[in-house]
């Protein structure tokens, strides 16, 4: 599985100072909300996004492991202006889905260094939904990882 999916859209906006809840730059609250929308479409239980360092994630699933998918934008940091989000046109959004066990899911560490808990496959069923929205939405157009 290859580390999640690049595209250009302009479906998604970049508003004033979203990048405050992230680092300077790191943006795609819009698209995590999309994102949210859709997986919640498909029966997931999509918890309320999350802000974190390196842009948003949201939270598919929380069972015997967590199940999120990161988005982002790549953006030139050379042009950034706290006061002016970058035009969408000139972004690559980044997608990625993830699977892990925190520490404290002792039970569920257990389970998976006995071989008694797959996480592969979960990852592949979300890495493989995530494809399928993002390929069925015309607003969207894959590209390589910049």
């Amino acid at each position: 599985m290859k580390e999640g999916y690049w595209f250009k859209s302009d479906l998604f906006q970049i508003n004033k100072g979203e990048d405050k809840e992230t680092n300077p730059g790191c943006y795609g609250k819009e698209l995590g909300d999309w994102i949210g929308a859709k997986f919640r479409e498909l029966g997931y239980e999509v918890e309320e996004l999350i802000a974190e360092d390196w842009g948003w994630c949201v939270i598919c699933e929380r069972n015997e492991f967590i199940l999120w998918i990161g988005c982002g934008a790549v953006v030139d940091m050379k042009e950034y202006d706290p006061e002016s989000p970058p035009d969408v046109k000139n972004v690559v959004w980044h997608v990625f889905p993830a699977i892990e066990i925190p520490f404290f899911y002792l039970k569920s560490l257990f389970k998976k260094w006995l071989g008694k808990l797959d996480t592969g496959q979960p990852l592949r069923k979300l890495d493989d939904e995530l494809k399928g929205i993002l390929n069925t939405e015309p607003g969207i157009e894959l590209c390589e990882e910049p």
